[in-house]
């Protein structure tokens, strides 16, 4: 984790000011909690204030395109258990709304961020995370998102090199090809039940064989990765293969 010195200059500073006060400004006109909005304005006035709020945080973000909402508060409860944690409750998951959630926690350790995944290769560019979570793609919100592929492909760009410790979803064939730049993944499996978006290859654009729980490509031989921690039932399954009881 980075040294406590204060990350704001005084630009930095006045944009999360003015940031807040548009923010506050917003909730009083009944326009919603004004946390996009404002993180608008604090960006307006500092483009860089987002690394600037991550740079003394221990950052992990998570990023699917369904469920990112409930695992990214499962990971904020379990990390107060270390620290204060800052993350995005509210939902606001492209850069303003990051922003306005990160301007607000002045005394965390930690930030669990949601992020869209059109916008993870920046935010996760800016805010130098510790972890990033990836669990799924799909054709769901096709009225805001790109085609699968090519989301998985800027993920791929973004994570190649990444000194993040990624966690992905080896059952789901685009993340897996989306996480397989990045050189410290972790590959977890619960299964997938939704398969219509990764019946291609996202590697070759063969026809992807699915035999039991397995996955694989004929043609260029791309498949699913060993997993290091699988759901078994009513368990977790962990890398020396012994299983614990899942009590929420």
């Amino acid at each position: 984790m980075a040294g406590n010195s204060d990350p704001l200059t005084p630009r930095a500073k006045l944009a999360v000011t003015a940031g807040k006060a548009v923010a506050a400004a917003s909730r009083a006109a009944g326009r919603g909690s004004g946390s996009v909005i404002g993180g608008r304005v604090a960006l307006k006035l500092d483009p860089d204030l987002l690394g600037r709020l991550a740079q003394n945080l221990d950052v992990v973000l998570v990023s699917a395109t369904n469920g990112k909402t409930t695992t990214t508060r499962l990971i904020a409860e379990a990390l107060r258990a270390a620290g204060p944690v800052v993350s995005n409750a509210l939902g606001a998951n492209m850069p303003a709304g990051i922003t306005s959630a990160l301007a607000g926690g002045s005394d965390a350790k930690f930030a669990v961020i949601e992020v869209d995944e059109k916008y993870l290769a920046g935010v996760a560019r800016d805010t130098d995370p510790k972890c990033i979570a990836l669990l799924n793609l799909s054709r769901d919100q096709l009225d805001r998102a790109a085609e699968t592929r090519m989301l998985a492909e800027n993920w791929r760009e973004g994570l190649a090199g990444s000194k993040s410790v990624v966690v992905a979803n080896c059952d789901d064939p685009l993340v897996v090809w989306a996480a397989s730049s990045s050189p410290n993944v972790i590959w977890v499996a619960a299964g997938q039940m939704w398969k219509d978006d990764a019946w291609s290859c996202p590697s070759c654009g063969g026809v992807m064989q699915r035999p039991g729980d397995d996955w694989f490509c004929g043609e260029c031989g791309f498949r699913r990765p060993t997993p290091s921690w699988a759901l078994s039932g009513d368990h977790v399954l962990d890398p020396h293969g012994s299983a614990w009881p899942i009590h929420l």
